[in-house]
């Protein structure tokens, strides 16, 4: 047994325990000194209960923790352990095991605590997932299967933990899945029976990338299911366990028509999040007047490889006007078509153009990416419509296609008071100087942005372009300016680029307190720094922070950490 899957077994002699031998189960080396140190831990609270404890015990008492509640201390556990579950899988119980170190107390309250061991993960040993069954009680298992995790054990271990975990299904609150392809029959095979307390269920297919299977799961119901996510991975379409679900999310499949998509949709009608990426589709659906209702649908994700099939599923689709739309765009299609049939006609008839004076639109262009957004003051994150290119090909094509796009966003902002501009760098690998000039000339006929954002910073951006093909008059209503995505190498070899642009935008304000649409805001700058800049680079930071606060004025500067 390895040493981050020790179990301080009740009744067990711990120093006995950690001398004798040891049981592999599933490979991995052992670390003697830290049983040696565990099984000293715990060898004087498992050995004898009502032994007084000794002095270290009573002087851990004295700690202001220790005069916790126990069930707020159970909750302080709980916060301290999440992130060893979520991100570390093995180190779970290994963690926990040293924890129950600290003092009598603590052994005590944790080894007793079912909702401390209801986690079950890939990497752990048939002797820990044992033990976590057996201690969590009836509290219901959330359970991590990832292959991925631990590359030395087979099918066989699948297998083996599959029928193990089989008696009690009836506790399986989440499953997460990740298997190879020949693995996944052993893994159906296991949820073929009814579960009804299962509310999270995500399986992966490491190989497929175009499913057909019609794979039967807990018996075609699952009542209490909300969230499904199939990667290559196929199910019986007509299933109860699609039902009534607040998000879905499949990929790598191949469907036997639109159809079948749109049954789907229909029979989960509290749909908040929608995503159906790199799917396809053998046949479409029969044209239909009918509609189906998803009020609540906040986010759609749809790639179905041909466009004629994804405006099929889009036609039938009646959403929210603040539902966010991301698709993407196929090789072989003419971009100007793209904009016409998906975007200017989607978002009219999903409402995009309500906007009232407190919303505002985003023109993203950055490298091979086109992104427009609508965002409102009431939300965190914008709405979005987002096209994913697929590189340099589509330059020409885009080129040709972008004059309507800023007409239409001419047309769309003239009555709203915000439209943020975010530029970052051209196409990877791409030079041609009448594709940047033609960029610069639409975005030049934008009506003038209240908001710009820089996420290409230096000689190479559409910015710098900008800024030589003196289009000032773009920026003069700019009241915040961000500088995005910045590193140490932004912060010095870009600082007097970005005091440049600083001081073009206040150039082109100068004057704007005189026009009559102008609220007499100063300019906003924010620096976004990349996460570890501003402590590993404290001094640059500071530097920079102070020179640009001198072209903008105290308090009008923010520093913003981004992970």
């Amino acid at each position: 047994m390895t040493t981050h899957d020790r179990i301080d077994t009740p009744g067990q002699d711990p120093q006995a325990r950690a001398s004798g031998p040891t049981v592999e189960s599933g490979g991995g080396d052992n670390s003697q000194d830290l049983r040696n140190q565990i099984g000293a831990q715990l060898q004087p609270l498992e050995a004898d209960k009502s032994r007084e404890p000794d002095r270290r015990f009573k002087q851990n008492e004295a700690l202001p923790i220790h005069s916790l509640p126990t069930e707020i201390f159970l909750q302080v556990i709980h916060y301290h352990m999440r992130p060893y579950f979520k991100d570390f899988g093995s180190d779970y119980y290994r963690h926990l095991i040293r924890l129950t170190g600290v003092c009598s107390r603590w052994c005590y309250i944790i080894r007793d605590s079912p909702s401390l061991w209801n986690r079950i993960h890939w990497s752990d040993t048939s002797e820990v997932v044992g033990t976590a069954l057996q201690r969590s009680s009836s509290h219901p298992l959330d359970v991590v299967l990832d292959t991925s995790a631990n590359m030395l054990r087979g099918q066989n271990y699948m297998s083996s933990l599959m029928t193990t975990l089989n008696p009690h299904r009836h506790r399986w609150r989440s499953m997460d899945i990740s298997v190879p392809g020949p693995w996944m029959g052993e893994v159906i095979a296991g949820l073929r029976e009814p579960t009804g307390s299962l509310e999270k269920l995500s399986l992966t297919d490491e190989y497929n990338t175009s499913s057909t299977g019609e794979n039967d799961l807990f018996g075609g119901t699952a009542p209490r299911l909300t969230e499904l996510t199939l990667n290559g991975v196929s199910i019986r379409w007509d299933s109860e366990v699609l039902y009534d679900l607040t998000v879905l999310d499949l990929s790598w499949i191949r469907f036997p028509s639109t159809r079948t998509i749109l049954n789907i949709l229909l029979h989960s009608p509290q749909l908040r999040t929608a995503v159906i990426y790199r799917c396809t589709t053998d046949s479409m659906h029969e044209p239909s007047s009918s509609s189906i209702q998803l009020p609540h649908l906040a986010s759609l994700q749809l790639d179905l490889g041909a466009l004629g099939a994804i405006e099929e599923v889009l036609e039938h689709i009646a959403a929210p006007g603040r539902c966010s739309l991301a698709t993407s765009l196929q090789v072989n299609e003419k971009i100007e078509e793209f904009l016409q049939r998906r975007l200017l006609k989607w978002m009219l008839k999903w409402k995009f153009l309500a906007l009232d004076p407190h919303e505002g639109l985003l023109l993203e262009i950055n490298g091979g990416d086109l992104r427009v957004e609508l965002s409102t003051a009431n939300r965190s994150e914008p709405l979005a419509l987002a096209i994913e290119s697929p590189g340099a090909s589509w330059i020409a094509q885009f080129r040709v296609a972008l004059p309507q796009l800023v007409d239409t966003l001419a047309s769309w902002t003239k009555d709203v008071t915000t439209l943020r501009l975010r530029l970052g760098y051209p196409p990877s690998g791409c030079h041609d100087f009448t594709f940047k000039q033609s960029v610069i000339e639409q975005v030049s006929r934008l009506p003038p942005v209240t908001s710009l954002e820089v996420s290409g910073v230096g000689i190479e951006s559409f910015l710098h372009d900008l800024i030589l093909g003196d289009v000032s008059s773009l920026f003069r209503n700019v009241c915040t300016l961000s500088f995005l995505n910045i590193g140490a190498y932004g912060l010095g070899d870009e600082l007097s680029w970005m005091c440049e642009t600083v001081q073009l935008v206040k150039d082109a304000a100068k004057n704007r307190s005189d026009e009559s649409n102008y609220r007499g805001q100063g300019l906003k700058l924010e620096l976004h720094v990349l996460d570890g800049v501003t402590s590993k680079h404290a001094e640059l930071v500071q530097a920079a922070v102070d020179v640009m606060e001198g072209l903008v004025g105290p308090g009008n500067l923010v520093v913003v950490e981004d992970g």
